[in-house]
This record gives structure tokens, sequence and C-alpha cells, in this order.
């Protein structure tokens, strides 16, 4: 077994960033360790996560662990140890025969026979830790389980992707906030070392665990001026001045001397480049990565150096982290900065498409499907989408549009302006044609230029008497929603709609209002659902009433699938989203 890839630090960084040491049992990951028992007809199935000490058990399944001991073992005790050092998948039918594994101290301690896992891997490839089942007797893997062993593996490893993304908005979100701290922080009237003191707490907040700050001082000297850690209790550090030479190959006397920042990716490698000062503090601090920055003022000489540290656990440091640390170290590149930011929450949002398109929620009395199927030459990328959430005096609202376009702008748009609809429906208590109004003149003033149709609906809670509901709805230039009565038989809610967002965002906005009773079904869906190459609008409807008639008594789950199989071609050539939603007759009380 290789240790060496077990404690890379480009893999333990990669875990650090997963966030998924430590944390609570989540449903989405034990979902899958059960189907594997069931499927593989294992006692035990796990999902593991590895760093250079211990295996955390993310989800186990069948381990009765005594009150209050943590889901883990160590390295040494796992046989995760042997995927994570190779890289590759481990199937044994009895442990105890593999020279690899037979000395294994779990054989004796957890009871293991037969053993099978796979890699689960972070986006960018490194081994996070394992998806594997055990079983307490010999278990000859057929090939059909270990391939279905293989899927839960990646079905986990999608999973670990998708939490990533989320994290990594969220720390981009939280890098934003610090900038604009930053802005308040660091303005005229503040003294010099309130400066330096805030550059230091902001860079170890948003880049680092440790940072210093030196300041230049006569005779060609750097003079440590501040130490913040992330933990508020920075270990003792020497304060021997650091000379200012570009004689020295790294750190912050050549930065001073050159006016250039410096990141370093590997500051164990580098150790015998640095000064001695700078050496010893890397050496007690454990540093993984640093990135060192010149403090200069627009048009003045260099009057300090920001240096932050990384440790071990932390994910290496990048380019974009210079550039944020040039943007707090350089006050006037602040706005420049914020539209770098800008541009990757952009990226951020194409990336979070899938985790945008949520699963509906389930109101009382309400059944809910939804479907997002992509066209089939855009691989995902598209304008389309649906959202339902519940407001907060119980009513449900329900969103479906179309932004215009079909690549990946029209992608990042979608999300942008999900987010903002749903954010003034829930915050505002505004019926659905205010609430188009509010969001295209808040897309407009926040420069998003983008078109869209989009339809807002709001289902009331039930009359206490009938259990009748009032749909209330307004249409942005979008295809009217259909109505499947009890006795299956289809019409269109068919209004004037108003104008698309996107173009005159004061213009005044209508709304309607429709009776649901109990056992109707409420269709809306996007144009891909019935726009078809040589058919107009007109005939594109009247498919959809058809196809969607008798379909009263399918299941909702059904219904969807009954919609799309029914309608669209078999290479779709448009995005298509829909909600379906029914009204549950109540039970007699």
């Amino acid at each position: 077994m290789s240790w060496d890839r077990i404690r890379s630090p480009q893999r333990l960084a990669a875990v650090a960033r997963s966030r998924l040491l430590d944390t609570p049992p989540e449903a989405e990951f034990d979902r899958l360790t059960q189907l594997a028992r069931t499927l593989l007809s294992a006692p035990f199935a796990f999902v593991t996560v590895v760093d250079d000490r211990r295996s955390y058990w993310k989800s186990c399944l069948g381990v009765d662990l005594p009150p209050g001991a943590p889901p883990q073992n160590t390295v040494e005790e796992s046989f995760c140890q042997y995927v994570v050092s190779s890289g590759e998948p481990l199937v044994l039918a009895d442990v105890r025969e593999d020279a690899r594994t037979r000395d294994n101290p779990s054989i004796e301690s957890m009871g293991v026979v037969a053993w099978a896992g796979f890699p689960v891997r972070t986006p960018d490839g490194e081994v996070l830790g394992t998806f594997c089942v055990v079983d307490t007797e010999v278990h000859e893997w057929s090939e059909t389980e270990v391939a279905m062993l293989a899927d839960l593996a990646a079905v986990a490893s999608d999973q670990v992707a998708l939490r990533i993304a989320v994290a990594d908005a969220e720390r981009q979100r939280r890098r934003a906030e610090l900038l604009d701290r930053s802005a308040t922080l660091l303005t005229a009237g503040l003294e010099l070392d309130d400066v330096l003191a805030a550059v230091g707490a902001l860079a170890v907040d948003a880049l680092g665990d440790h940072a210093a700050v030196h300041t230049v001082q006569p005779g060609g000297v750097l003079r440590l001026a501040v130490v913040r850690s992330r933990n508020g209790s920075p270990r003792p550090a020497r304060r021997s001045p650091v000379r200012i030479s570009t004689d020295d190959q790294r750190g912050p006397g050549r930065v001073a001397a050159t006016g250039r920042s410096e990141l370093v990716t590997d500051v164990p490698a580098t150790l015998g480049s640095l000064g001695e000062p700078v050496r010893r503090a890397a050496e007690v601090l454990g540093a993984v990565s640093s990135v060192s920055v010149p403090l200069r003022p627009p048009g003045a000489e260099v009057l300090g150096v920001l240096t932050v540290v990384r440790t071990g656990g932390s994910p290496p440091h990048d380019a974009g982290d210079v550039e944020l640390a040039e943007v707090i170290a350089g006050r006037a590149a602040l706005v420049l900065d914020n539209a770098r930011r800008f541009s990757q929450e952009r990226d951020f949002s194409l990336r979070l498409q899938e985790a945008l398109l949520t699963p509906p929620p389930q109101p009382d009395d309400l059944a809910m499907a939804v479907r997002y199927s992509p066209a089939e030459r855009r691989a995902a990328v598209g304008g389309d989408w649906y959202d339902a959430f519940l407001l907060p005096d119980g009513a449900t609202a329900l969103v479906i549009g179309d932004v215009t376009g079909h690549d990946r702008t029209a992608a990042v748009a979608m999300g942008q302006l999900r987010g903002l609809i749903r954010a003034i429906a829930y915050d505002t208590d505004a019926a659905p044609a205010e609430v188009l109004v509010r969001s295209d003149i808040a897309a407009a003033g926040l420069e998003m230029a983008t078109t869209a149709t989009a339809l807002v609906a709001r289902i009331d809670r039930p009359d206490a008497r009938s259990g009748d509901r009032v749909l209330r709805w307004s249409n942005a230039g979008h295809p009217a929603p259909a109505l499947l009565d009890t006795e299956g038989q289809v019409r269109l809610l068919d209004t004037k709609p108003n104008r698309m967002l996107g173009v005159e965002p004061t213009v005044e906005r209508d709304e309607h209002t429709a009776l649901l009773t109990a056992g109707q079904t409420l269709l809306l869906f996007t144009d891909g659902l019935i726009e078809r190459r040589g058919a107009d609008y007109d005939q594109g409807i009247a498919a959809l009433l058809e196809a969607l008639a008798g379909l009263q008594d399918l299941p909702l789950e059904d219904l969807a699938d009954t919609l799309l199989r029914r309608l669209q071609p078999a290479v779709a050539e448009d995005d298509v989203a829909l909600i379906a939603v029914r009204v549950m007759r109540r039970a007699p009380s």
C-alpha cells in the first residue's frame, strides 16, 4: 500500500473542500447505501471519506455503533485504504485469503469476511473515499453486483460534486460579503495600524488559516506588524526583521522589492529558498501554500506585504486567491474585482443549474410532479425552468419560464431570474401580477439584460368547508396553463398574455383566477412541449390537449411521463419544463 497517495496534499485538500468530514448522516447518501444492501444482499454498506488518519463513515447502514462513538475507524483498520492508495476498486470474496488484507484488524473487530468497494471521486478526479459493501460470510460477488456497485459509487461521486459546487458558491458569496465589508473598513479616516489589522483579519476570513502583514521600515527591512489566525489565537511568532532584497528567491522581502505578487502552492518544497525568519514561521505554522501581495496605494511605493498561509487540510491557493488578495490589499481595485467576481458567480450559476431545479414541495391536499427534459443537442444547457415553493401564508407558488436563447448564457440568466422571482414572491406577499412587475423592474435595475416568458401562479389554501382552492396567475408572454377535470376533459385557461419580461419593465400586468376542485389537475409547461418543426402554435396546443385528455386517473408522476412520451420527439429539439398539480380528495372526517 502506498501512503503517498493517501497523504497527498492535493487529495487531502479535496477532502477538506468536500466539507463532509464529521457531518451528520444525510438521506441522499443513506438511500444509496440502503439500495446497495438490498441489491447486493450485504449486511453492511458504507460511504466513507478518508483523510490521513481515519476513514469517516458518512453513511454506515447495518452498523450498531455504541452510544457516542464516532462513525469511523483508523486508516490502518479500514479496507478503504487499499482503494484510496491505488485509485482502483477492490472486490474480494474472502479478505482472509488476500495478502493485502488478511492481517487487517477489522477482520477480527468487525467480522469482515467479504468486501467490495469503488472509489468515490471529486470532480477533479481525487479519490475522496469509497462506496463499499461488507459481508460477514464468503461472498462471491457476481459481475452484475460489481456493476451495480460501480454505478452506485458513480452516483455518490455525483452527489459529492453537487455538494462541492454548492460549497464553492457559498464561499464565493462569503468572499463577496468580505469585500463589501473591506470597502467600509478601508476608508479615509482609519489609522494605518487599523487598516493593516483590518486587512489581516479580512484575509484570514477569505483566504487562509493565518495572515501576516509586514510594513516597510527605513533601512530596507520589513517589520511584522500584524498576525491573525482563523482560530483567533495565533501561535507566537518571532518579530525578526525581514530583509528587502531581490536576491531572495521567494518570500515577503522579494515581493516588497519587486512589487509583484507571489503564489506558492507547495511551501514545504520551497523552504530552502526562504529567508531564515520566514522559513522558521512556515515550519511552525505547518504552511502548505501561501500568497504574498504588495500593499501599494495607487501611484505610491510599497508600504508593506500581506501574506496569507493555508495549513494542512485546506485546499492550496490558486491564481484566483492572488487576485482576491490584491483586491483587499490594493483598495482601488475593489470595483474591478467585484466585476470579476460577478463573472465567477455566472459560472457558478451554470454549474448549479441542475441543483436549482429542486424537487417540489408536497402541500396538504395537493400532489405535485415536475419534469425538466433538456434538448438532446444542448446536453442540459438551456433557459427553461420551473419552480414551486410554499409561501409564508401557506399558499403554494408555481413559476414556469423560458429565457430567450439556447446556450450557456440563457442557462445563467435562467438561474438569476428564477432566484429573483422566488425571492420577491416569498418576501413581499405580492399577488402574481405584482410579482412579475417587481421582478421585471428589479431585473432591469440590476442590468440583467435578458428577455423571458414566465407565468407566476398562486394556489390558495383550501376552503375550510369545500376544500376548493382559488388559482391566481399572471402571464408574461408564456403558453397558457391547461386544466384536466375529473371526467378527463381538458380546457386551456387561455387569457391574453401580457408582454414578456425584459421588454417594458413598468407595463401593467393582468391577473386571472380560476377555481380548482378536488381531482382536477393543473398543467404548466414551456413551449418545448408544444412546438414542432413544421407545425404552428395552434397545432401544438391541440396535440397537447389531445395527449392530456383521459389521463385523470393516472398517478401524477405517470401522467407527467406519459405527456413527455406522447409529445416529445425521439430527438428533442428544445428544452421542456413542466409542473403538474392535482387537488387531492379530502378523506372524510
